[in-house]
């Protein structure tokens, strides 16, 4: 599938403006052969503060009837609450789930393939809220390092955030093998689950190398140490822009950490399934949910506007036509309108969202 080897915030005086018809699919006679695609943090968001005009920009698309969705390496929480959150930092109404991909989203048919098998999920605070909304049985077959945690304090004996899920002993003679571990979001707690995987007594490592206890684990014909759980992550971006001014370590930087201190126990490379821009799995979805929207396929052009060179330019430029990718220079990349990326050059660099939705405009007469 995807295999990885180896800015002025909105006054709350403001009124609210609503985007017409914004929860409504475009009819058809109306259909535009235009579409957009918008990352959020960097491009309409830093941190929790609106971009300047990216209330505006997304007022003039609905005014155009052009079809947008949003389509971001964030996550972390329930598409619907995404939406609320994003209604509210831009002061508008009208953005609803049915916008959203959030880079967990894909994750949503696992919940189906491991029904009756137990995965291990990472992430942050709302990750089972998430998890729980796709289908998987949250607190039973599917389980958090915290419960695990909660069950068998001597795996990680430092003081752990308040879990409110039952423990879970997966040392019991009982208890079901851990066959995946599914990386929604960053965790909260990168030394729980990074240490796991040094120390054959943590929770990650144990779950990957197998056995049990766990972290006994099994060997090859070579001797070193065979991962016996697969490992799914939802965001590739090692770097993401928050409303700090030099971009945050992201998820990507996580599995980085994961591989490099799986490696050094005479381990082969972690097998990871990745999704996430910049593979194609998620621009595939985000078309789908545009074709949703303006009831046709027949996109003449889809313009993916973010601000990542590595996921967003990437992945709109390997989809092919009829995408067309626009780098916009206030998140991860900051070079100017008169610069491109030389690893990933975007189709056009633009300084900011509504300059890059005039632009859009213009072209499409």
């Amino acid at each position: 599938m995807w295999t990885r080897s180896g800015h002025v915030r909105h006054s709350v005086h403001c009124v609210r403006r609503v985007f017409p018809g914004a929860t409504r699919q475009i009819g058809a006679r109306n259909a535009s052969r235009t579409a957009v695609v918008l990352d959020i943090d960097g491009v309409v968001t830093r941190g929790a503060t609106a971009v300047p005009g990216a209330a505006e920009a997304l007022r003039r698309l609905r005014q155009q009837q052009i079809p947008f969705v949003f389509m971001t390496n964030g996550g972390g929480v329930t598409e619907k609450k995404k939406a609320e959150e994003l209604c509210s930092l831009l002061g508008v109404d009208g953005i609803d789930a049915d916008r959203m991909l959030l880079s967990h989203t894909p994750f949503r048919p696992l919940a189906e393939r491991f029904r009756e098998k137990r995965v291990l999920l990472v992430g942050s605070k709302d990750t089972a809220e998430v998890a729980e909304s796709y289908g998987f049985d949250v607190g039973n077959m599917a389980v958090t390092s915290s419960q695990i945690v909660k069950a068998l304090p001597e795996i990680y004996p430092w003081p752990v955030t308040h879990c409110t899920l039952p423990p879970v002993d997966v040392n019991a003679a009982d208890a079901p093998p851990i066959e995946a571990v599914l990386i929604f979001y960053w965790p909260s707690d990168w030394a729980m689950e990074l240490q796991a995987v040094v120390d054959d007594m943590q929770v990650v490592s144990d779950v990957l190398a197998g056995g049990r206890p766990l972290g006994v684990g099994t060997t090859g014909t070579n001797g070193t140490g065979v991962q016996c759980a697969e490992l799914w992550s939802s965001n590739p971006d090692f770097l993401w822009q928050a409303g700090y001014p030099v971009p945050r370590f992201g998820t990507g930087a996580f599995v980085e950490c994961l591989q490099a201190l799986w490696k050094p126990f005479g381990r082969s490379p972690l097998e990871v399934q990745e999704c996430g821009k910049p593979y194609a799995v998620q621009f595939q979805a985000a078309r789908k949910l545009l074709s949703q929207l303006a009831q046709h396929d027949d996109f003449e052009r889809i313009y993916m506007i973010g601000d990542n060179p590595a996921a967003d330019v990437r992945g709109a430029n390997s989809a092919g036509d009829p995408w067309r990718s626009i780098l916009v220079c206030t998140g991860v990349y900051q070079g100017g309108v008169g610069s491109n990326d030389k690893e990933d050059p975007a189709w056009r660099v633009e300084e900011n969202l509504p300059d890059a939705v005039e632009s859009i405009l213009r072209m499409s007469g």
